[in-house]
């Protein structure tokens, strides 16, 4: 498809574009379109009274097949003034593909009390190099998959020591003549703490994440996103697990957690 968006709409549903295209298999979508088109459908859910995103778990059952329609179905579980629990659904057809839960909280400006806990200091700026000093996997990529005509990611040197973190920024809507709302490009960014802090050699293996665990404390500032982190990894049970925090040229925002799958290429 030429048009420029993650997804296009079908009448209730959405078909997912080349421009969604993952890693893994071309005739699937990666991971971090699928929690956008999440994200992007929980962004229309009407809250009580203002709230943001402090949760979000998701299971990736199934990969998002790209241009079949698929529908996303939400569900109130838990409506309230302090909080509201969302349940969403991915399908194509009945067979489901990812599901998620979203935990918002209320919003509500304290800055002015002198009695409440403050926590740890928030680094002022990420611990990496510039995104313009960072090295695009546009050009480095050997697969170049769809996706990365729409999300601009680069590896970059950390300043406060050894080892690389990620710079992202999307750079197209979600859904083709849609805003494209803060919630659902902070949720892109969850997917891309798979393999963080991890040199991986071409071909070696895959390392599919079935799941995302993000924590936020507050929405991004700005187009681009910073990941920094480590994974870890048991071949006895040929799995892994990341940690990663985002931040944004105000510091960290959110914090987040995936599972891998690692399954090694034939020799």
């Amino acid at each position: 498809m030429a048009e420029r968006a993650l997804f296009v709409r079908d009448g209730d549903a959405f078909v997912a574009t080349e421009l969604s295209q993952g890693a893994w298999d071309p005739r699937d979508a990666n991971g971090g379109s699928t929690l956008a088109l999440l994200a992007h459908c929980l962004a229309d859910v009407p809250t009580l009274v203002p709230m943001t995103l402090s949760r979000m778990t998701a299971d990736l059952v199934r990969p998002l097949p790209l241009g079949r329609p698929v529908t996303v179905a939400s569900t109130v579980v838990r409506e309230g003034k302090k909080i509201q629990l969302v349940d969403l659904h991915l399908l194509v057809g009945d067979v489901l593909l990812a599901r998620a839960s979203a935990l918002r909280l209320r919003d509500a400006d304290l800055s002015d009390r002198d009695d409440l806990p403050t926590g740890a200091p928030a680094a002022s700026s990420p611990p990496l190099v510039p995104p313009d000093r960072a090295v695009s996997l546009r050009e480095t990529s050997i697969s170049q998959a769809g996706f990365l005509g729409a999300v601009d990611m680069r590896y970059a040197e950390r300043t406060d020591g050894p080892g690389r973190g990620v710079w992202l920024r999307l750079e197209v809507p979600v859904v083709a003549g849609e805003a494209v709302s803060t919630l659902a490009r902070t949720a892109l960014a969850f997917d891309y703490a798979n393999n963080i802090g991890v040199e991986m050699g071409p071909g070696s293996a895959t390392t599919i994440n079935p799941d995302v665990s993000a924590h936020v404390l507050r929405e991004p500032t700005g187009e681009w996103v910073a990941l920094t982190g480590q994974t870890q990894f048991h071949p006895g049970l040929g799995r892994g697990v990341s940690t990663a925090a985002l931040s944004d040229l105000d510091g960290v925002f959110a914090h987040v957690t995936v599972c891998q799958l690692v399954q090694p290429r034939p020799r």
